[in-house]
């Protein structure tokens, strides 16, 4: 089954915000994804969760307050169930979509994800953690006895049906995640 919502969350802060409310009203596992909604005049976020247990009664229990758009797919229905205002809806369908494609967002849960903490060498934490590849920014080499300190944050992206960890150099010979949990805003003063 898979849940997406749009509740045209304006940055990544927010999506988190909400898919830790999710998460914490299905007590189930589950892969919890954001994803960029574009094509429209605002720029934005909607949250997709995917598992195996029907999730649909306790997320409408977290969102039924809000207004938000949802997509509902499940196993062996032949169209999504839709819910609310048709500009979040197409943010939901979107989200729903590269879902259950696995080919985009970026991943705030999945099975393997309590598994990242400490210094790990690169091919320990792809078997810890369900991680497919490690992905140097700008070029740098991940082998499989390059040390990754997770700093106990990973964010992968999904790409091609994989899950995707791009590191960048830190200091003490280290590669750590390129997304941070505390990330400072860049520009805000121009």
């Amino acid at each position: 089954m898979i849940i997406a919502i749009d509740a045209d969350s304006m940055d990544l802060a927010a999506a988190d915000h909400l898919l830790y409310d999710l998460i914490a009203a299905v007590d189930q596992p589950v892969v919890a994804v954001t994803h960029l909604v574009s094509g429209d005049d605002r720029p934005h976020v909607a949250v997709s969760l995917t598992s195996t247990a029907d999730l649909a009664e306790p997320i409408r229990e977290v969102v039924a307050d809000r207004n938000v758009g949802l997509a509902i797919t499940r196993p062996g229905a032949t169209e999504p169930e839709l819910a609310g205002p048709s500009r979040l809806v197409r943010g939901a369908y979107v989200a729903a979509v590269e879902a259950a494609l696995g080919t985009k967002g970026r991943v705030v849960r999945w099975p393997g994800h309590e598994q990242g903490h400490g210094v790990l060498p690169a091919a320990e934490l792809r078997t810890r953690c369900g991680i497919d590849e490690l992905e140097g920014i700008g070029g740098v080499l991940v082998d499989d006895e390059t040390l990754i300190d997770t700093l106990d944050f990973l964010r992968p992206v999904r790409r091609d049906g994989r899950l995707v960890l791009q590191v960048q150099p830190a200091a003490g010979d280290v590669l750590i995640p390129f997304e941070l949990q505390h990330q400072q805003t860049c520009c805000t003063d121009h």
